[in-house]
């Protein structure tokens, strides 16, 4: 495993537990009828920053000549654009509304980044190799093929 790919999964790990703990200051926030401060525009914008982070990163890996699928440089150019496009959105709105609906919009860039950390998908995390399944079934597909 590359550099890379280790610190692209220490940086969406970190993106995760951000998304979450800003989901959860948001919709206690919410809960309790207030805004949002400075606090927590702060945090906002250093998620903001983790997710640019995890995007140069996956530029990094593609670049190097890792094995990724192109479609999904979407999932980290979401998550660069989610927090701050929904700042804009709301036009800076502090209160108790946008408390609420940051803390769904963080809850779900944190399942977002979960899926894309998935293995399986090759997005973040790259697939081991070899799998015990890929060593049995790469010599059927190879005796497949010359058939």
């Amino acid at each position: 495993m590359s550099i890379y790919a280790t610190l692209g999964i220490i940086f969406n790990n970190a993106y995760i537990l951000f998304c979450f703990a800003l989901g959860i200051w948001g919709g206690v926030q919410f809960a309790r009828g207030q805004g949002l401060g400075g606090q927590f525009w702060g945090a906002m914008w250093t998620c903001s920053g983790l997710a640019v982070v995890g995007l140069i990163l996956w530029l990094a890996r593609a670049a190097s000549g890792e094995d990724l699928r192109s479609v999904y440089v979407l999932y980290e150019l979401f998550f660069v654009i989610v927090l701050p496009g929904t700042f804009a959105l709301l036009r800076g709105r502090d209160d108790r509304v946008a408390a609420g609906i940051f803390s769904a919009i963080a809850i779900f860039a944190a399942l977002s980044a979960i899926s894309a950390a998935d293995p399986t998908r090759h997005v973040i995390a790259p697939l081991p190799s070899p799998t015990p399944i890929s060593a049995l079934i790469g010599p059927l597909a190879r005796r497949q093929e010359s058939l």
